[in-house]
């Protein structure tokens, strides 16, 4: 056991941390589930939905951090691979594929073509992940300034923008909304996934205004869910709640679009 710990840096216990962030996001939406089962618990169950949503967050941050950690020590990893492969499985694979199936499967109450059809998005949600990483493992070796495909912390973030902004719905507009939008996470789960998985070019943001932007999307994320969590005035909490998952999302979508074309500059001057 020793042996094992001394092949460990500081960004490896990290990511070992953040692993256990995704296992608690796990544990707390199987609360959340115990409790939607009794009509006293579902107030309480939404709480554990948003702190859920809190830990896969919080382990998208310690994955941003670990890497310029590792080159900041210059240690050499022996088991940081492996260690992120397995901890980014389970904070954004199956956390998040758990999440929406949990929140939009109507356990016992939904028809069966749609429990269905969102247990194969969710599926499909671990399985882009896994090829994902997979990937990127496999060319982590190439010194390129971009990434093929939206990283697993990426598609994580837009899983849970998305669910919350759902789960909000409600009441931001109307409380017959969210019945009727509920569908939108199965299209967003296949984009998501698809994403994942292909040639799409998407900068690497390090330093600069790309990793200022990614800081205030995850910002954004945490301060909306913070305020759901102290249930901060329900109506005006909800709609800021609301807001700035909205905007957390559009950065996302920003970048997808825009990706591209950042990579061509950055192409060029890597070419040259």
């Amino acid at each position: 056991m020793k042996s094992t710990f001394r092949m460990m840096g500081i960004a490896d216990w990290i990511t070992l941390g953040n692993g256990l962030l995704g296992t608690v996001s796990i544990v707390f939406l199987i609360l959340a589930f115990d409790g939607f089962s009794s009509e006293d618990g579902s107030h309480l169950s939404e709480v554990y939905i948003w702190l859920a949503m809190l830990f896969i967050t919080l382990s998208v941050l310690g994955d941003i951090i670990d890497g310029p950690i590792a080159r900041l020590y210059s240690k050499r990893r022996y088991l940081g691979s492996y260690l992120d492969l397995m901890s980014d499985s389970i904070s954004f694979g199956v956390a998040p594929s758990l999440l929406v199936f949990g929140m939009f499967s109507n356990w016992g109450e939904a028809p069966l073509y749609w429990t269905i059809s969102l247990a194969v998005a969710c599926a499909w949600l671990v399985i882009c992940t896994m090829l994902r990483l997979a990937r990127f493992q496999h060319e982590s070796d190439q010194e390129n300034p971009w990434f093929h495909g939206l990283p697993s912390p990426g598609s994580a973030v837009f899983i849970v923008a998305l669910s919350g902004i759902i789960l909000l719905l409600p009441s931001v507009i109307d409380t017959q909304v969210r019945v009727n939008l509920d569908w939108i996470i199965l299209p967003g789960c296949l984009t998501s996934g698809a994403l994942m998985i292909s040639d799409r070019r998407l900068p690497k943001f390090s330093k600069g205004k790309g990793l200022n932007l990614t800081l205030l999307m995850l910002g954004s994320v945490v301060a909306s869910i913070a305020v759901q969590i102290t249930d901060f005035n329900e109506n005006s909490g909800s709609l800021l709640s609301f807001s700035l998952l909205t905007i957390s999302l559009l950065l996302i979508i920003i970048h997808v679009l825009i990706g591209p074309e950042i990579c061509k500059r950055k192409w060029d001057s890597f070419d040259s």
